[in-house]
């Protein structure tokens, strides 16, 4: 057991030392562990999701520990063992500090040092107290929100942000199982008539035959609402064009019951296996799947009726399941990806028949990829309209994102 407790340390450190070289996403990270050390990632994902939810105090803590600065390995080491000391309850404080000097007697470039990472580890609990500690937000996405949204508004989505979202799900066809009970339907205005019901058993749910049988997909209730914006120009040939990992490809074939060809494109073939197999296990043989480049698509001109672009963004809707995004966010990548944004929409547009449908979807809720990139767009091509937008907050069931259907006149 206390051989395993190293290997999750470990691992965990790995990935956040990952993630610092700026070149990956959360999200990576776990998906490397899970490939690498597959009987541990859910354990570093714990890890990893509670540092980022609290990462300004874990830093601070840490830092403020450290009379004479840290390397980069043992700085990784001491806070994912800060963070399992002060936020996850099946490990005492004490124990991940053992662990964690443990792993640096073990290491061969480091094994001097673990008398210092028994020190640090033992003064910043020192300094933290007891708790309970509040969830981290950074100051200059809150005033950016606040100056948008308004103080309350910005208040209840920060804490949203903070919390662990409960598993969510949406059952496409039939009745809820007797099995699944317990599973509490979530109501929301902007879902249409989609069923969403959060689960507080979540081996209970992937052990069910409803999910077996494709019955249920995962899935946040936030993802029904650019579909359901768009649910009146579901028809003809659709082209669902940033698609991986394929969730809401799977909900605009179930929103026009399979009535309406479907292609389904990403520029990864690494993201489009995995869609393709799920495809096939959810039963949508008649989706088509594309390797193709959403700035430059292979697609003839004016070939679909709709295309639906849920394009590249900040993520600073979905906290609650990326909580390192917000810590990624500034200036230039925001303009970096507004910048991409704005090329998948002049490309995309071609495509749309004359009297057809385009509906842009991001999870961000920051103006300059939302309402102002739709603006923009509309500005540059006064052959479109917007037929209708929305924005969703972080709430407590469900996500942030933003949807605009927009028409190409004929």
């Amino acid at each position: 057991m206390k051989g395993d407790s190293e290997k999750i340390l470990t691992a965990a450190a790995s990935a956040l030392r990952e993630w610092y070289s700026g070149s990956v996403t959360l999200d990576d990270c776990v998906e490397h562990v899970r490939a690498a050390e597959p009987e541990a990632a859910r354990s570093v994902a714990s890890i990893l999701f509670e540092y980022f939810r609290h990462k300004e105090l874990v830093d601070s803590l840490l830092m403020r520990s450290v009379s004479r600065g840290i390397k980069p390995e043992l700085k990784m080491i001491g806070l994912c063992a800060l963070t399992q000391a002060l936020f996850q309850t099946a490990i005492a404080g004490e124990s991940a500090v053992n662990i964690a000097v443990d792993v640096v007697k073990h290491s061969k470039k480091h094994r001097m040092a673990s008398g210092f990472m028994n020190a640090v580890l033992r003064n910043a609990l020192r300094s933290a107290g007891k708790g309970p500690f509040e969830p981290s937000f950074p100051p200059e996405i809150r005033r950016r929100w606040e100056a948008q949204f308004g103080q309350e508004a910005t208040e209840q989505a920060v804490a949203a942000c903070g919390a662990n979202p409960p598993l969510t799900f949406r059952l496409r066809s039939g009745e809820l199982p007797a099995e699944l009970a317990e599973s509490v339907p979530v109501e929301l205005d902007f879902a249409g008539d989609f069923r969403f019901f959060e689960c507080s058993d979540p081996g209970k749910l992937f052990a069910s035959d409803t999910f077996r049988n494709g019955a249920i997909y995962i899935q946040d209730p936030a993802t029904s609402m650019s579909v359901s914006l768009c649910r009146p120009a579901l028809r003809g040939r659709v082209l669902d064009s940033c698609a991986a990992p394929g969730g809401k490809t799977v909900m605009l074939f179930d929103a026009c019951g399979g009535n309406a060809e479907f292609t389904a494109a990403d520029r990864s073939a690494a993201r489009l296996k995995p869609m393709r197999e799920n495809i096939t296990r959810l039963g949508l043989e008649s989706v088509k799947t594309a390797e193709a480049d959403a700035v430059h698509p292979p697609f003839d001109a004016e070939s679909f009726d709709l295309v639906f672009l849920d394009v590249p963004c900040s993520n600073t809707g979905v906290p609650r399941r990326r909580p390192d995004a917000l810590h990624r966010f500034d200036a230039k990548r925001l303009n970096e990806v507004a910048a991409l944004q704005k090329q998948i929409l002049n490309a995309q547009i071609r495509l749309v028949k004359p009297g057809g449908h385009l509906l842009y979807s991001t999870c961000s809720v920051e103006p300059e990829e939302d309402e102002q990139q739709v603006a923009s767009f509309l500005a540059a091509h006064p052959e479109c309209e917007l037929v209708s937008q929305r924005r969703l907050l972080p709430a407590v069931h469900h996500d942030g994102a933003f949807a605009a259907l927009i028409r190409k006149n004929g």
